[in-house]
């Protein structure tokens, strides 16, 4: 196995390493752990390993120590690539926004924690940094995943598997779907900061409470998620079905066909989880589905500018 191979092997790794630590920053957010570490960061409690009993003590720590060993991976696959590939190849762009987002996504996490907007905390600032903090996670996973196609064999399939000439502008209708896609995740994001804060005893005690007057501003807000989710998604799931129908090649068809399947999920489980009053477990898998959909469109827009 050459180098370039094995240095797609590693991105796949790490492509699975950071959705891992994703989930794990969502389930600290779902423990009421943010603050666990108390408001000191890097540092623990002002430790460098705390010295603490609480539950929620070591899970923001072991969030710490997976993020930090994270921010070195990517480090090393940014240094690798840079030896690999010249500046000409597209891969170079993704390594640059993977390191770029990977310290965004590390400034946004510690200003969560040193402006005490982790725990109980449901300021709109809150809602903000944690909006920021939804998206930045989103165009890190892309840019990781784009390291992954762009290291692959994907693009030498698409080449051998052309048909025509035609050249897509950059700017069109196909940026619509990921712009979609990430409105969708900040009201997610927002949905499951509201469910955290004002847990609902029924499905209709939930409802009323969107729909109170007197609510918490977040769970007035809630509301637009399913709706948001439901209408893009099954939007998503008819459009990508219809392209699959098309005269593209076998590539983009499949690409198309797995991107709807994917969104009818993606949806069908949403709503189970709605009726199920949101479980810890199917948030943290709603979650995965939701960068699982955004990878896929990743995928399909690359395949899509590629192969037209």
């Amino acid at each position: 196995m050459n180098n370039k191979a094995l240095f797609h092997r590693f991105a796949q790794f790490l492509l699975f390493y950071t959705l891992l630590v994703i989930l794990w920053g969502a389930w600290v957010r779902i423990s009421h752990s943010g603050d666990g570490c108390g408001d000191t960061w890097p540092l623990c409690k002002g430790q460098l390993i705390p010295d603490a009993q609480q539950k929620k003590t070591w899970i923001e720590f072991s969030h710490r120590i997976t993020s930090g060993l994270f921010g070195i991976l990517v480090i090393f696959l940014t240094w690798k690539g840079r030896l690999l590939y010249n500046k000409a190849e597209r891969i170079r762009t993704a390594l640059t926004s993977t390191l770029v987002f990977t310290i965004t996504e590390a400034l946004l996490g510690a200003k969560l924690v040193l402006f005490g907007l982790v725990g109980n905390n449901d300021s709109g600032f809150r809602l903000l940094a944690m909006s920021l903090h939804q998206i930045n996670s989103m165009l890190l996973s892309g840019s990781v995943a784009l390291v992954v196609i762009y290291s692959g064999p994907l693009l030498e399939k698409i080449n051998a598997g052309k048909e025509t000439a035609r050249r897509s502008s950059p700017l069109n209708w196909q940026l619509s779907w990921p712009i979609l896609m990430l409105v969708v995740a900040v009201t997610g994001g927002l949905a499951a900061l509201s469910t955290t804060l004002f847990p609902s005893v029924s499905l209709v005690d939930g409802f009323m409470q969107d729909l109170a007057s007197d609510s918490h501003y977040l769970l007035r807000l809630r509301i637009s998620h399913p709706f948001l989710a439901s209408l893009v998604g099954g939007g998503a799931a008819l459009f990508f079905w219809l392209e699959s129908q098309r005269d593209y090649n076998e590539i983009l068809r499949k690409t198309c066909f797995q991107l709807s399947l994917i969104y009818l999920a993606a949806v069908i489980f949403g709503y189970l989880t709605l009726l199920s009053l949101t479980p810890a477990w199917m948030k943290i898998v709603h979650l995965l589905i939701a960068h699982i959909v955004w990878i896929s469109l990743v995928r399909w827009y690359v395949v899509r500018r590629l192969s037209r």
